[in-house]
């Protein structure tokens, strides 16, 4: 949070996220004081709860090993971009975060398309309203990294889904990433219909049940597309499987960080919501 703006990743900070040295990320911009106090104020919360530990205690009688950075060299392929939405609404798990998420894919009439690291398992709360969209007749695209330290387990469920899928008859499909102008999916996002769901939450129980994690509901048919079309070029390679066009926006955007001008902020948890209007 910097002053009256809060930016929203699924990108940690170091040279693999933020520094964009390796992953495929989404993010964006709120550019809204009332979004902007609501998660300083999340923030002030947790690192003033009990439990919390300081830098300095936490590293008394610690030693601490410097991590190998990742370089490599991406060009950029999809340039940021300012937007306006219908509505914004901001998520935060444990309180609410996968609550608004399985009933937005819930409610989905048209599309969902999943962009994942990996998902913790075919019983996956997240998931399992991912097949129940599809069951109802909506096209369904499910993109799960290629990292090698979940790459065997995303193999076995895209197959397993892929397998259900024709079983069903549904328009359904799942692949594991081939990268092409970066090291590996680290994105957690969705877009369900003209919504696009982007933040920290992995669709796992621990990510859903136990970890501060925080989303950015973006409605909105400019804003859905934006994030859509680059899923889209994701998933072409390599061999061209369609994402249908209905889905994507008239021109590819996004890679870490996303500028919007926000109509309308509501902010949920476990006190209520607080909601701005112009």
């Amino acid at each position: 949070v910097v002053d009256d703006r809060a930016l929203v990743l699924t990108e940690n900070f170091k040279p693999a996220g933020t520094g964009g040295m390796s992953s495929r990320g989404w993010g964006v911009v709120l550019e809204n004081a009332e979004a902007a106090d609501a998660l300083a104020g999340l923030h002030a919360t947790d690192r003033g709860w009990r439990a919390a530990t300081s830098w300095g205690r936490y590293r008394e009688g610690r030693t601490f090993a410097a991590a190998n950075p990742a370089v490599g060299e991406f060009p950029a392929r999809h340039d940021p971009r300012r937007v306006s939405v219908d509505a914004a609404t901001v998520l935060v798990g444990p309180d609410n975060a996968a609550d608004a998420v399985a009933a937005r894919i819930d409610a989905a009439d048209e599309r969902v398309l999943v962009q994942q690291v990996t998902v913790g398992s075919r019983d996956d709360r997240l998931l399992r309203a991912v097949l129940r969209a599809a069951d109802r007749g909506v096209t369904v695209r499910v993109h799960l990294s290629s990292g090698w330290y979940v790459r065997e387990d995303n193999e076995a469920l895209a197959a397993w889904l892929n397998r259900r899928a024709d079983a069903k008859g549904w328009d359904l499909e799942a692949r594991v990433d081939d990268p092409d102008g970066y090291e590996k999916v680290h994105s957690k996002g969705v877009v369900v219909d003209d919504t696009a769901v982007v933040g920290s939450l992995n669709w796992g129980r621990t990510s859903r049940t136990e970890n501060r994690e925080v989303a950015v509901a973006l409605e909105g048919p400019t804003v859905a597309g934006y994030y859509a079309s680059v899923f889209r070029a994701d998933w072409s390679a390599p061999d061209d499987r369609s994402v249908p066009t209905a889905v994507v926006g008239a021109a590819a955007v996004c890679v870490a960080v996303a500028a919007l001008l926000v109509r309308r902020i509501e902010f949920g948890g476990r006190e209520g919501v607080v909601g701005w209007r112009p």
